[in-house]
């Protein structure tokens, strides 16, 4: 058994060396990039990671890349296929902005949303950055850029889609389940101790009633009323005018640019040729920031905890029994 054990291991050792070479086969940004030794033994050079994506003679501009659902996963997560890294976006966000060789940002969006707190979070640290730094940032939506995709999208200078991308959806949604009438059927008594009325709300073993439904309701409409006053802000629109589009329903590229909800619709390249424009330069060389992939070492050493689920089963049961405010496509 140990031997079979030994052999595994042995393994894995080889496909992580293999896939870190093979993630590191590219043409190195000369300035930033590390070499196999460095990127096993420097987390923070695996999370900064560039290659060059497209040559020039003009200045640099960074390419940060947003994709998945925008939810703060912990690094040793058992969920490893998730493409969305929040702290990782940040860093990179945060390094793009402070290299002095590095005179504007393409943030490519391809997003169906996610928390409420995360969106804001990215869309106050890009605008933040955008002041200390005073460097233009563009947006360009790939396939969907929806929900909390839109909603950090208001921090850009100027807003390309793709003629393919869904986007809008404004709005805010909470969900909850209800198993009353299921734990009756199989005779599954819910005992709770509470300090106040509220205390237990939205228990999903009782009837949810009058009073939990005003206070729900309100915090949806609060975090739905940022979102209106971002969209506003960013658009440079009447609020009014914004919320006759914002009913929560995805727009086409072309309807989008249409209600102003974006600027330009066409490729990459154009994206980049326009902050290009913004950041007075032509030709430009551009960085793009690298997804390292999952945090295979954090991921293993979680597995020293008795507590491990390999399959991920009982943080998905939490995660869905926990109502969150989510700017996300429905």
């Amino acid at each position: 058994m140990k031997k079979k054990r030994w052999w595994a291991l042995a393994i894995f050792v080889l496909l992580l060396i293999v896939w870190v070479s093979g993630s590191t086969r590219v043409k190195p940004d000369e300035t930033a990039g590390p070499n196999l030794l460095s990127y096993l033994n420097d987390k923070e050079a695996r999370q900064l990671l560039t290659q060059v994506y497209r040559e020039g003679d003009g200045e640099t501009l960074a390419l940060v890349k947003l994709e998945g659902i925008i939810i703060d996963n912990p690094a040793n997560s058992a969920y490893l296929n998730t493409p969305y890294n929040h702290k990782l976006l940040l860093k990179q966000l945060e390094a793009a902005f402070s290299r002095e060789d590095i005179k504007g940002v393409i943030l490519q969006v391809n997003s169906p949303g996610g928390g409420v707190y995360e969106s804001d979070e990215i869309y106050n640290r890009i605008s933040e950055l955008k002041a200390r730094y005073k460097k233009p940032v563009v947006v360009y939506m790939s396939q969907e850029a929806a929900s909390g995709g839109y909603y950090v999208s208001m921090a850009a200078d100027k807003i390309y889609a793709n003629r393919n991308t869904l986007t809008g959806s404004i709005g805010v949604i909470l969900r909850t389940y209800n198993y009353q009438q299921l734990a009756d059927k199989i005779g599954v008594k819910d005992v709770t101790f509470k300090s106040g009325e509220q205390k237990d709300l939205l228990n999903p073993m009782r009837p949810i009633n009058n009073e939990e439904q005003v206070i729900m309701q309100s915090v949806v409409d609060e975090s739905y009323g940022y979102f209106v006053d971002v969209v506003a802000e960013g658009r440079h629109m009447d609020r009014n005018q914004v919320l006759q589009l914002a009913d929560g329903r995805i727009y086409t590229a072309t309807q989008a640019q249409k209600l102003g909800l974006v600027d330009e619709v066409g490729y990459l390249e154009q994206a980049i040729a326009g902050a290009a424009k913004l950041a007075n330069t032509s030709n430009p060389t551009v960085l793009l920031f690298k997804n390292p992939g999952p945090d295979f070492l954090s991921w293993l050493s979680s597995m020293k905890s008795p507590a491990f689920d390999l399959l991920g089963l009982k943080q998905e049961i939490e995660q869905q029994m926990m109502p969150a405010l989510m700017y996300i496509a429905n």
